[in-house]
């Protein structure tokens, strides 16, 4: 089994020969944060992928259709929408985006084959954390309703119509209330009994 890192196996896939002198120049020159540097390099990704089947790539597209495969904002339709045109363009949207690397990939790159250090003091940001799990939300949709459609295409399953949600939720082990993750980080983030008990409301049964 070869032991080349991701970032060095999508550089040579996807023809990215000054990919190193690109990255560390936006690390320690421009001070990019491990999460522009993930987006840096998948926007590359895409890009390269899109030129390699003909497209004639113009300035912003590939960032654009990055964004509407990748951003929690984006609604379903307009997904599905972006996926199509690139398929129909030749492009093999799941192993794009199977490429695609993430913020850890960049980090053990950075430290481990570039011996640059990542080692600053963790900063919380909780609107940062929610968006992440909002795009993993998303991202685990994606993947269901293309299964779906593969078994639907060869009549294994018959659903019409079929829409996908998909909650995340955690329980508090003190008091056993259960709340919707994303819902509990974009509000006050704290559990109603830390702050003391509420009269008369019971815990709930596992």
């Amino acid at each position: 089994m070869s032991t080349q890192c991701k970032v060095d196996r999508v550089r040579d896939a996807y023809g990215l020969s000054n990919l190193e002198a690109r990255i560390r120049r936006r690390r320690e020159n421009e001070d990019a944060s491990l999460r522009s540097l993930e987006e840096f390099l998948n926007q590359l990704i895409l890009l390269r992928a899109m030129e390699s089947v003909g497209m004639a790539v113009l300035d912003g597209e590939a960032e654009n259709y990055y964004r509407l495969l990748t951003d929690e904002e984006v609604t379903e339709s307009a997904r599905r929408e972006a996926e199509s045109e690139l398929q129909q363009e030749g492009l093999d949207i799941e192993q794009v985006t199977e490429d695609f690397v993430s913020y850890r990939t960049i980090k053990k790159h950075l430290n481990e084959c570039l011996c640059i250090s990542t080692s600053r003091e963790y900063e919380p940001d909780v609107d940062s954390e929610r968006k992440r799990l909002s795009k993993l939300a998303a991202r685990v949709k994606t993947v269901a309703s293309k299964i779906l459609d593969r078994l639907e295409a060869h009549e294994a399953i018959h659903i019409e119509d079929p829409r996908f949600s998909i909650d995340i939720h955690v329980r508090c082990g003190n008091c056993n209330r259960r709340h919707d993750l994303l819902e509990f980080l974009h509000g006050t983030g704290v559990c109603p009994c830390v702050e003391g008990a509420v009269p008369g409301q019971e815990k709930e049964e596992l």
